[in-house]
């Protein structure tokens, strides 16, 4: 089912999220329209926010990775190990965590890529690894981190924190090599047809390897920036982040086959998102319904997916 030409995934879910807010202001209207708490949503999406950037990347490339998540955590506890234990700086431990999380997705790319392990699989695999590293080392959590190291997530600029800011960065960043660079351009080749990819000259493997890496750096990074706002290194931290970032991306606009999707679709998915998560805060429902939902939202919209592509 083709929609009209001004009628995209973007736009739709652009409109859910205006119904969804007004919906919202009119059952909470003490709490919900409020200037902290969006500021509060905004907050809580950055970190996400960051990582649907790299997942993106890979759906259009027509692969995933979920261990995103155990990525995130492990990034942030070898950062406060790295301090506390090694009694590294700053700038050291934050570089040997980053360095880690893109050693991470490097493994998942030759696993992925090149020994051609379905991605569901071996990053279902690594999932595991990676989160029990975090255990290992952090145990229940890192505290008190030098101030040096909380203070770039916990600043504030024109009233939003640094993590925030940092997503903004991102995701202009990687807007524009996708869209406008002929190396990332040739991630939509891949995600279209592999096979004629491959034929003309790409070279695959070395792109989606590449991919996962930036993915793991990505994920790392988003790792360290939550760490930093919190001022602890949180082993559990990443749980449950590859549901939400795939799910958003794929509301935003991609596909699991690959071949679509931007930037800005995936980062208007982690928002709606966000909104609901937000809403079922403030009605107190359990958390473990916001999984529930997550776990719906994303079921139609692969299913939505699956219904448009259809003649």
């Amino acid at each position: 089912m083709k929609l009209p030409r001004f009628l995209t995934r973007e736009t739709m879910l652009m409109g859910l999220m205006l119904i969804l807010v007004a919906v919202n202001s009119a059952l909470f209207p003490r709490i919900f329209p409020t200037v902290g708490n969006f500021t509060a949503i905004l907050r809580s999406l950055a970190f996400d926010g960051i990582m649907v950037c790299g997942m993106m990347l890979l759906l259009v490339s027509g692969t995933f990775d979920l261990s995103v998540g155990g990525t995130f955590s492990m990034a942030g506890v070898v950062a406060g190990w790295m301090m506390k234990n090694g009694e590294l700086p700053v700038a050291a431990a934050v570089a040997i965590a980053l360095g880690a999380a893109m050693l991470a997705g490097l493994i998942n790319g030759v696993i992925v890529a090149r020994v051609r392990v379905n991605a569901l699989i071996a990053t279902l695999g690594t999932m595991g690894i990676y989160r029990g590293v975090a255990v290992l080392l952090g145990g229940p959590g890192i505290t008190f981190l030098p101030d040096s190291f909380s203070r770039p997530g916990q600043v504030v600029i024109l009233g939003l924190q640094g993590p925030v800011w940092m997503m903004a960065g991102i995701a202009l960043l990687f807007s524009f090599l996708l869209a406008r660079t002929r190396y990332f351009r040739q991630y939509y080749y891949i995600g279209n047809n592999a096979t004629a990819a491959r034929l003309s000259g790409i070279d695959v493997p070395r792109l989606q390897t590449a991919g996962f890496v930036i993915m793991g750096g990505l994920a790392g990074f988003s790792g360290i920036a939550f760490a930093s706002r919190v001022g602890t290194s949180v082993s559990i931290s990443g749980d449950g982040a590859e549901l939400r970032i795939i799910t958003a991306a794929i509301l935003g606009g991609a596909s699991l086959t690959g071949g679509k999707g931007t930037i800005w679709g995936a980062l208007i998915g982690v928002g709606f998102i966000a909104l609901i998560n937000n809403a079922l805060i403030i009605a107190s429902v359990s958390a473990y319904w916001q999984s529930i939902i997550t776990g719906i939202v994303l079921v139609a919209a692969v299913a939505m997916d699956r219904f448009m592509k259809k003649d």
